[in-house]
């Protein structure tokens, strides 16, 4: 399928060890690209990194849910159900260690990639346990 745009609206819930929740939401017009049975989702997330805009990557396989991103983050984060993954995280300010436990993941995307991501996963940085994440990604053409 031919690289086509899309609109990516991604709406996270964070609790934290003390129970806080945060909400987040974050709207961008990306490309969608789909081949070998893989969606592909490029973006640059405005919301991030304030005065940056930081390039994005999403690439859901029907194994699991991959998230790069680039330039002045570098990030990998993989998330697989019922599994743990880590990575590290470079952010302008050091270099962290990561680790998802995913929890959910659900995904209906069709073949021009619209539909629906929804995960939920537990975060956890330098070893200690951050947040309980839900993400829900709706995908919509542009």
């Amino acid at each position: 399928m031919a690289d086509e745009r899309v609109h990516i609206r991604v709406h996270g819930r964070q609790r934290d060890e003390a129970g806080a929740l945060h909400e987040s939401r974050m709207t961008a017009v990306g490309r969608h690209d789909a081949k070998c049975g893989k969606h592909f989702f490029r973006y640059e997330d405005h919301a991030l990194l304030e005065g940056h805009a930081v390039p994005t990557v999403l690439k859901l396989t029907p194994d699991g849910l991959l998230l790069l991103r680039r330039n002045p983050l570098e990030q990998r984060l993989e998330f697989v159900p019922q599994e743990e993954r880590t990575s590290l995280y470079r952010t302008p300010y050091g270099m962290l260690h990561l680790a998802v436990r995913t929890k959910e993941l659900f995904s209906a995307c069709r073949a021009d990639g619209t539909g629906r991501i929804e995960l939920v996963y537990d975060l956890f940085v330098e070893g200690k346990f951050q947040s309980n994440n839900e993400l829900r990604i709706d995908i919509t053409t542009a």
